[in-house]
């Protein structure tokens, strides 16, 4: 069962992605031998626009957008972290749009 406190973060986000277009930036620490397994579980799903393996603090970075927060909390959650290799999962949600595909969004 949700806690209190998660389930007030849930209740916020529904209210505030409400009728937009969910967009998140994902970080995804892997096992060193499986970035690209990892990579091509996820690269195929329909919500996943963008998936780069990249040097840093994490192996991928992910673009996704989803139609509502909860679908994105249950690729998280019910797909994403089951996948064998995945140590972690960062999710920077996107707040604003500045810039999308080269076209400014934002004068």
């Amino acid at each position: 069962m949700a806690s209190l406190e998660t389930q007030g973060t849930e209740q916020a986000f529904n209210k505030y992605y409400k009728d937009k277009i969910v967009t998140a930036i994902v970080g995804i620490e892997t096992d060193v031998n499986r970035v690209e397994a990892v990579a091509r579980s996820v690269v195929g799903h329909s919500y996943v626009e963008d998936t780069f393996i990249v040097t840093g603090d994490f192996d991928i970075i992910l673009k996704v957008r989803f139609p509502e927060f909860w679908t994105l909390q249950e690729f998280l959650v019910d797909e994403l972290s089951k996948v064998p290799g995945v140590r972690s999962i960062k999710t920077m949600m996107v707040l604003t749009t500045m810039k999308d595909q080269g076209k400014i969004m934002m004068e």
